[in-house]
């Protein structure tokens, strides 16, 4: 609006300035033409008007210079306003920008705020988290530290084992008999506390045969059972540590021999026992042990069960000669179902057969294998009845002597056990008016005796061996003795071992076991002697 102002002011005075020169020019022209006719009036009018003329010029140079000033100061004007225009335009951006920043800055502030609250949020989150780890880390650390009570052992045993000779001397040889064998057992024991500790073992074996953890590689390929061999609990509290009782199916409490007991049992129920062990005394041991075992437990009837009880003592001789002197009981009540329930594996691979009804005459209701009968029984109403009781006194003595060589130390021990109550259950025939079956009371004796000379305790050991054996019809139950015998009672066996250490965990080894049955009264026939060979490699982890 300013600059149109301007504009329309120097045009107005443009034209203005042109009038007045036209008019200048007009007049002069006149006066040329009549200057000849000049006069001192005229001359003095025109005078005049050029001076009025000059001054006018003079107006109009200096309204000319005014309108320059003018415009001069509206350009500086307009350019203070430009600038202004300029700087609000540059403050608008600045305050927009502060704005924006303002707001950024509001906007980062929320955030920060946003990422402080989840920042505590998270904190708090990783505390909480971190407790529970501690608490899992916690029990980790406990489930670690119980697992390293956690004691893992076990072996594997290869057998091959060929059957020569036997049978009656006045018939044909039998055909040797070529057998492969395995034995697999795996232990675990722990020490849950200082009065408490536990164990299992799982073992190979026909879940039918009781004395036996060997598996016969027989039956078209089918798979072996594995089984719970031992499960037991044991208390021996810090406070009397000569005390200790064990529960369940465990390992024998009680000194014994294979005469009596095999290795490959192991008894169910519970045991008691107080041992004291003097070092450098002449009476270095004293230990009492009783034990109660169930052997079948029936619901409607008397139940099947042994218990006993056995004296410890250890002597120190010679500072390199010990002897261990023990005398044990067994008493067998209701052993009859012993005599109903023992089927000898009857099957055609040689496999016994667990918890079955018995066969016809036996009157059993658990069928279970092993060992061949060879105790007197008779049978009343179809069942098997023993024509003894079985109450067995066991005495056990063992000489250790220390040889000087580390490697070579003697073993000798000899063990001799008697039924104290054979033939005293013919009662019960007389009672049923059944004949009772044949029965010597003098053959109630059983002897076993070993020689053993060296060790395998380290690589490159040696141990040699040798066992006697005679055992009597009646001494012992035949149900649970050294499954390896030729027969279980009225058999003599002679036995010859040899064992190698050949790495820490490999061994090898040989058994000779050569027996036949004690000719008697009862049992006439001669036989030939069985040579029964034994061909192991045991590993040991």
């Amino acid at each position: 609006m300013k600059q149109a102002m301007a504009m329309a002011l120097s045009f107005a005075l443009a034209i203005s300035v042109v009038e007045a020169q036209a008019q200048t020019t007009a007049s002069a022209k006149r006066k040329r033409s009549a200057a000849p006719q000049t006069d001192p009036a005229v001359a003095q009018q025109l005078s005049e008007l050029k001076q009025a003329l000059d001054a006018q010029q003079q107006q109009i140079k200096q309204l000319s210079d005014q309108l320059q000033g003018r415009d001069q100061k509206i350009s500086d004007l307009e350019q203070k306003l430009d600038q202004s225009q300029s700087a609000t335009s540059q403050a608008s951006a600045k305050a927009d920008a502060a704005a924006s920043q303002s707001s950024q800055q509001a906007q980062d502030v929320s955030i920060l705020k946003t990422d402080v609250t989840d920042l505590k949020t998270n904190n708090t989150n990783s505390a909480l988290t971190l407790q529970e780890t501690q608490k899992d880390s916690q029990k980790t650390l406990d489930a670690i530290k119980a697992l390293g009570k956690l004691k893992f052992s076990g072996d594997l045993r290869l057998r091959y084992e060929p059957f020569i000779g036997g049978g009656a001397v006045n018939a044909a040889e039998p055909e040797t008999r070529n057998r492969e064998r395995y034995r697999l057992r795996f232990n675990v024991n722990t020490n849950i506390d200082s009065d408490f500790a536990a164990g299992l073992t799982l073992a190979s074996g026909d879940l039918g045969d009781p004395i036996s953890t060997n598996s016969t590689l027989t039956g078209f390929y089918t798979r072996k059972p594995v089984a719970i061999d031992k499960a037991f609990g044991t208390y021996n509290p810090h406070y009397f540590k000569p005390f200790t009782l064990t529960a369940g199916k465990f390992g024998y409490t009680w000194l014994r021999t294979e005469m009596t007991w095999d290795n490959d049992l192991n008894p169910e129920g519970g045991s008691a026992a107080v041992a004291w062990d003097w070092k450098n005394n002449f009476l270095n041991h004293f230990a009492v042990v009783s034990f109660g075992t169930t052997m079948l437990e029936v619901s409607g009837g008397a139940d099947n069960y042994m218990y006993g009880g056995q004296v410890q003592t250890g002597w120190k001789l010679l500072p390199r000669v010990k002897l261990s002197a023990d005398a044990a009981y067994y008493d067998f009540e209701n052993a009859d179902s012993i005599a109903q329930n023992q089927v000898n594996g009857s099957g055609a691979n040689g496999s016994a057969t667990q918890g079955l009804p018995t066969p016809p005459n036996f009157g059993g209701t658990f069928g279970f294998g092993g060992s061949g009968n060879t105790n007197n029984f008779g049978v009343i109403n179809g069942k098997r009845f023993y024509a003894s009781q079985f109450g067995i006194l066991d005495a056990i003595a063992r000489l250790d002597i220390d040889t000087g060589i580390k490697r070579w130390p003697i073993y000798a021990l000899f063990d001799f056990a008697q039924n104290t109550k054979a033939c005293d259950n013919l009662g019960v025939f007389f009672v049923a008016a059944v004949a009772a079956p044949a029965c010597d009371p003098h053959q109630r004796h059983g002897y076993w005796s070993e020689l053993k000379f060296g060790q395998t305790k380290s690589k490159g050991d040696l141990m040699l061996g040798y066992t006697f054996a005679r055992i009597e019809r009646d001494a012992v139950v035949g149900a649970f003795n050294f499954s390896d015998l030729r027969q279980a009672t009225n058999v003599i066996e002679h036995r010859i071992e040899a064992y190698y250490q050949a790495y820490p965990h490999v061994q090898i080894g040989f058994t000779g076991l050569i027996g036949r049955q004690i000719v008697t009264a009862q049992s006439l026939t001669d036989e030939r002697w069985l040579k029964r060979l034994q061909f192991d490699t045991i590993f040991g982890f």
